[in-house]
């Protein structure tokens, strides 16, 4: 559901987990691309990280359509890439 990676793209079981219903809830309510604002939204993208204690309130998900969710990932790993590089 929220993966871009095509070896998960297939559910796991045939029930959704708790992630997936979450996950699918928030795209229900805001079913349009909240960066682009053209195309459906079909993933779930959160701000924050894992193991964070807010990752999965509302406040800090978007609700992205697949091209815009794959580039904001592409720039978090430039970032992440040039500060391992500068260290």
């Amino acid at each position: 559901m929220s993966n871009t990676r095509p070896w998960r793209g297939k559910p796991r079981t045939s029930k959704p987990n708790s992630r997936q219903k979450r996950n699918g809830l928030f795209l229900d309510a805001h079913p349009t691309c909240q960066r682009c604002g053209q195309r459906p939204a079909q993933e779930a993208h959160h701000d924050l990280p894992h193991r964070h204690r807010d990752r999965y309130d509302w406040r800090f998900m978007r609700a992205l359509c697949v091209d815009c969710h794959v580039t904001i990932h592409q720039q978090i790993k430039a970032i992440v890439t040039a500060r391992q590089r500068s260290s």
